[in-house]
């Protein structure tokens, strides 16, 4: 480890000025206010910079590295004002070169940055063409950075900008990597400082997302600006704000006659577009642009040309465009020269292919030679050879450049079945993770619809209503650019019945441009209600606050005054706010009644507003961890016996927190504790399963057991179980829950073991609880030509979570022969599992066998790291470190544990313990046995066998009512048991036992009563409040519920004993005495278990091989009976016409 890298500080990202850093993209570009005013006062300037855009994938969170790299010198004169909107931001940037016009500016020139990502910039192609129009000065100059996202990650449509910025009279820079960018940051402001034209910086998700080891220095890049005569005099670039004709008609000469013929000369003084690779014998050349150039060079690798020697022993000659606008039509023209082909890769548009085409055979500078045959998007017959969707990685060239080389390659190259073997028919993966809302987050409640209503979508987290049941959020009816929600409503309502439309709308995009869709409505005076969810952020790109945000009462006031026929605001805290600060006639409601409100708003003419004032989950859990927002002093628990797991509380709240929990008693609900944000929704469920326990100020538990520390004396990693000079790691996990984090660690500790690192963070909508992907490749000579896996191979994978680690597209590249992998198996369910109780995630060994199929069985590892973490540590939250720990000691990732913890150390977040975290993982490795022990993790035990599971439930139903009971159980089941003993089998025994005793054991008021008071029950509570907790039951009788009562009781000490007296009442229970067997549902529970236990008799009495799959399956019909009340009856109907139906198909 080098000095440098021994002191290295997290900060040296940004404020150092010379050496080796380990950034992001977007983090390279943030550099350059910093970077560029440096060079400038060494060259004797006073300068300035503003930079102004909005945020939006994938330069999202732009605006704060912007604030943290001026955070670390600041000094500077360094001006960060993100815009309202993109428009407006670009005007402003506009600005700041017309203040070089004026006689007091303060500086000799400002640099300009506008950011904004491909929508926005085409929402701001006016603004920024009247600004191009304006030019830059002489010392400022602007970049454009234009965050283009191919693949539409985190985007309603795929996008690629350089067309309109043709059309802009915009050169375009195109940087493939972390390292280019920062350099071309640098030479776009040289080159708009040269000719006057903004420069457009086109920076696509895969650099933007993307990581790597990077120099800095301050003469790495050494720009020459071209010199142009005008009336004698070199030109000078000088902003002119008169943008009228006959002045703009004169700027459109000075752009075709000096600005763009200045600015290409800079590409060709600059060496911005090289021929890479060259050799006198070449036979066809390939020419590509910004990280589709990477991805070319990578992909030749791979087949079988990975170095420069290679690729000039076989004729293939490079040409690398990094200014693929202007081009040179000489330099063209010059790598062209003696090639029988040229191949042009690129994505989307054919800008590259068109350019080339014009400059080879332009009339004009063709000069009489004949040159190469040009191939792109098609082939000489018209085929499609390079396609003009998605993006084009390394797996989408693979084929089509074997294709086109193997003609005359072919023996050279290697197959491709050997490169891409055939693809293993693994088991389809029941269920997947797909991006879901945040616990607690105000979406679940705001977004909710009636079946059937039309709904307008949003954007942001709003658009991830269209991942979810439409039973529950309505009929969508298009997602609109940002701005334009419920517009296409004035289209719509003309030529349909429904005369109503719900359209969704963040306080985001109102204050950002929505708030004139609204205005349009008015004026179109069309029938729609807005709902307006105000979470004070703007959630999907970081949390930001909005740009001229408002507060709720100013919102409605404006609504008001446009025209809003009414206005409902629902608050999950309506005494946050005053009523006399709404404008007359503004309901205030607390947002138990937000269906209700919209019922009120759709039944009125015209467009109404209702707002939801709730906070982001995620920024209220962000300022919990800072100490911003206090903890609230108790938890939530569920009494898992009293639950039904019926899936209620999961569907009145659709919060991630509400996990399905396997028990001895079959599936239940369990409450998250790490991840619980305290929404408390869920406990609106018809459920009296609900606690709440009361913990200490810290939010701890009181007189818990002493958390262990970690071995001291742990041995040295194994060797490598992978190439350590060469190798690729898959981060695979959950969204929000740290894969990210954990890739930057990774990636910094390489670095400072000297290794070249480059990677890339595949997140998008993912981040909200959808599936996440990391790649890191890491080198010790130099850096990888791609920055992430491909079908050739990968090292090791790090699943955080199995069944992200197990999903097909992320096993791509999986070899038996190669890849390792180190896995948790934490079972966390799914957003669509939180509200439906039939769904299952695939178990440990059906995941474990998928993944072995494809990986080195024997040197991967599984553990429970959430579980670990939870008992060394306390929380579930370092379970990912654990992992990182383990990856380190077994093998996979050979990078040293010195740097590794000062990585961790850099990283700055709960130092001590995610350190101990990663001891703890190291551990495991070492003595996995004695790591659970010391977690206190439960002994593995055999299975409950069929006999053990009958006496237990048995004993209960001793408990629940009498011995009596417990026998006529037993015989029942001894029925079935003797029916399936012949044919060697207890799958239908084990199914009558447990839905026999799920039947008999109703959960009535007396049952109820006794699962509250059980051992078991405290023991719970006391596991998350403490031995001293106090425990507050939230109940709503049905009896009192009959009487009109509407919500839940909250009741603490003063219920033990009317519990305890309910509890001993059981022995009145369907006798004449028993004040409660006239409700319809204890009538049904009753008449349920003498009709389960004929057919049961039935089934057993004509058990043979041939039905036993069948009789099983009607036996666990009532696995569908849950809940209580309503519901309960609901499915209970169901689930006697399914049996009656059933039986009446078996044979008599």
């Amino acid at each position: 480890m080098t000095q440098q890298m021994a002191d290295y500080q997290l900060a040296d990202k940004f404020r150092l000025e010379t050496g080796r850093v380990f950034l992001s993209g977007v983090q390279a570009i943030a550099r350059l206010p910093i970077d560029q005013l440096r060079i400038d006062r060494r060259l004797g300037l006073t300068t300035a910079a503003f930079a102004s855009g909005y945020q939006g994938s994938p330069v999202g969170t732009f605006t704060e590295e912007l604030r943290r790299a001026h955070a670390t010198v600041p000094d500077l004169p360094i001006v960060v004002q993100p815009g309202v909107n993109e428009e407006l931001a670009a005007t402003s940037v506009m600005g700041s070169q017309l203040a070089m016009t004026l006689d007091d500016a303060k500086y000799d020139g400002v640099v300009g940055i506008w950011y904004g990502k491909g929508p926005g910039f085409d929402r701001s192609s006016d603004a920024i063409r009247h600004a191009v129009f304006a030019g830059t000065s002489q010392h400022g100059g602007v970049v454009a950075v234009v965050g283009d996202d191919p693949a539409a990650k985190s985007s309603t449509v795929p996008s690629s900008s350089d067309a309109t910025m043709v059309d802009l009279h915009m050169p375009i820079l195109f940087p493939g990597d972390v390292q280019e960018a920062l350099d071309l940051s640098r030479h776009a402001v040289a080159l708009s400082r040269s000719c006057g034209l903004w420069a457009g910086l086109k920076l696509v998700t895969a650099v933007a997302d993307g990581t790597g080891t990077i120099d800095v220095a301050p003469d790495r890049v050494r720009p020459t600006a071209p010199v142009v005569n005008v009336n004698g005099a070199p030109f000078v670039p000088t902003p002119n704000g008169r943008l009228l004709t006959p002045y703009t008609l004169d700027m459109e000469i000075e752009f075709q006659q000096v600005r763009t013929q200045l600015a290409r000369q800079y590409g060709v003084d600059n060496h911005l577009n090289t021929v890479s690779v060259r050799s006198s014998d070449d036979w066809v050349g390939i020419a590509a642009c910004g990280s589709t150039y990477h991805e070319v060079r990578e992909a030749l690798a791979v087949l079988g040309f990975g170095t420069d020697e290679a690729l000039r022993a076989a004729g293939v000659r490079l040409f690398q465009l990094l200014m693929p606008v202007p081009l040179d039509p000489d330099q063209l023209r010059d790598f062209a020269d003696g090639l029988e082909e040229v191949l042009v890769v690129e994505e989307k548009n054919p800008t590259l292919e068109g350019l080339i085409k014009s400059s080879l055979y332009d009339g004009s500078l063709r000069s009489g030679r004949v040159g190469p045959r040009v191939i792109g998007r098609h082939d000489e017959h018209g085929a499609v050879l390079f396609n003009g969707f998605g993006t084009l990685d390394v797996d989408k060239l693979l084929a089509p450049l074997h294709q086109r080389l193997s003609a005359r390659l072919g023996d050279r190259m290697r197959p491709l079945d050997e490169i891409i073997p055939p693809k293993r028919e693994l088991i389809p993966l029941a269920v997947n993770r797909t991006p879901f809302y945040c616990s607690g987050c105000p979406h679940n409640a705001s977004t909710r619809a009636e079946p059937g209503t039309l709904v307008g979508g949003g954007i942001g987290c709003h658009a991830m209503v269209a991942f979810m049941d439409p039973e529950r959020v309505g009929d969508i009816v298009g997602l609109t650019q940002m701005g334009g929600e419920g517009a296409q409503w004035i289209g719509i309502s003309p030529f349909i019945e429904r005369d109503h439309l719900i359209q969704n709308l963040g306080d985001g995009t109102f204050f950002h441009s929505g708030s004139l869709a609204v205005r349009a409505a008015i004026a179109a005076d069309v029938d729609i209600t807005y709902k307006l969810l105000y979470n004070g952020t703007v959630a999907m790109t970081g949390g930001q606050d909005p740009e001229g945000q408002m507060s709720v009462p100013d919102v409605a006031q404006l609504l008001a005054v446009e025209g809003v026929k009414q206005i409902i605001v629902t608050s999950d805290d309506p005494d946050r706010h005053h009523q006399s600060d709404f404008p007359a006639g503004v309901k205030l409601w607390d947002r138990s009644r937000l269906g209700e409100a919209q019922e009120v708003l759709a039944a009125v003419s015209g467009v109404t507003v209702l707002i939801h004032d709730q906070a982001c989950a995620a920024e209220q859990r962000r300022g919990r961890s800072r100490g911003t927002v206090t903890k609230p002093g108790f938890r939530v628990v569920i009494n898992e016996r009293v639950c039904e797991g019926c899936g209620d509380c999961g569907d009145v709240s659709n919060c991630l927190s509400v996990q399905p929990a396997d028990t001895p008693y079959g599936r239940k609900t369990r409450i998250h504790q790490t991840s619980c944000n305290f929404d408390l929704s869920c406990m609106q469920g018809d459920c009296p399963s609900f606690a709440t326990v009361t913990v200490d100020d810290a939010g701890s538990k009181t007189g818990a057991r002493a958390l262990p520390a970690p071995p001291a004396d742990l041995a040295e990693p194994a060797p490598p179980l992978v190439d350590p000079d060469h190798f690729t790691v898959r981060l695979t996990g959950i969204g929000g829950t740290g894969v990210i984090t954990v890739s930057q660690i990774l990636g910094t500790a390489a670095m400072l073991a000297d290794r070249n690192v480059r990677g890339l963070d595949q997140t998008g909508l993912s981040q909200k609880a959808g599936p996440v992907v990391s790649d890191v490749c890491i080198t010790t000579d130099g850096a990888t030509p791609s920055n992430h896996a491909n079908a050739s191979g990968v090292d090791a994978i790090l699943a955080f979570d199995l069944l992200v680690g197990a999903r097909d597209a992320n096993l791509n590249g999986a070899r038996a022969d190669r890849t390792v992998m180190i896995a948790s198996t934490d079972a966390v369910p799914t957003g669509s599992m939180v509200t439906d109780p039939t769904l299952q995630l695939p178990t440990g060994a059906e995941l474990t066998d998928r993944v072995g199929a494809v990986t080195r069985g024997k040197e991967n590892h599984f553990l429970d790291a959430a579980a670990l973490a939870d008992g060394l540590l306390g929380s579930t939250t370092t379970a990912n470190i654990l992992v990182l720990g383990a990856a380190v000691q077994s093998g996979a990732v050979p990078i040293p544990v010195a740097a590794m913890e000062q990585a961790i150390g850099l990283n700055g977040v709960a130092v001590e313990t995610n350190l101990a975290a990663f001891r703890w993982g190291r551990a495991w490795i070492a003595d996995p046995t004695g790591v659970e022990r010391a977690a206190d993790l439960p002994i593995r035990v055999a299975p409950e066998t069929t006999d053990e599971l009958v006496e237990r439930l048995a004993s209960d139903l001793i408990d629940f009512d009498s011995a009596a009971l417990a026998d006529h159980y037993r015989n029942i089941v001894g029925a079935a048991a003797d029916a399936e003993r012949a044919i060697h089998g207890d799958q239908f025994t084990r199914a009558v036992a447990i839905h026999l005793h799920k039947l008999m054991a109703y959960k009535d008021e007396y049952e109820v009563a006794r699962l509250l008071l059980a051992d078991e029950a405290n023991a719970n509570y006391r596991a998350v409040g403490g031995p001293k907790t106090t425990v507050t039951y939230h109940l709503h009788p049905p009896m009192l519920r009959a009487l009109g009562m509407d919500r839940k009781l909250k009741l603490q000490r003063s219920a033990a004993p009317a519990l305890r007296a309910l509890r001993a009442g059981k022995r009145l229970r369907g006798t004449v005495a028993d004040p409660f067997r006239w409700a319809e549902v204890r009538k049904v529970e009753r008449a349920m278990i003498p009709e389960y236990i004929a057919a049961v008799t039935r089934l057993a009495q004509q058990l043979d091989a041939t039905n036993v799959e069948a009789a099983t399956e009607i036996a666990a019909l009532p696995d569908q009976v849950r809940g209580y009340e309503d519901l309960k009856l609901r499915r209970a109907a169901a689930y006697r016409s399914n049996l009656a139906d059933r039986m009446q198909q078996w044979p008599t």
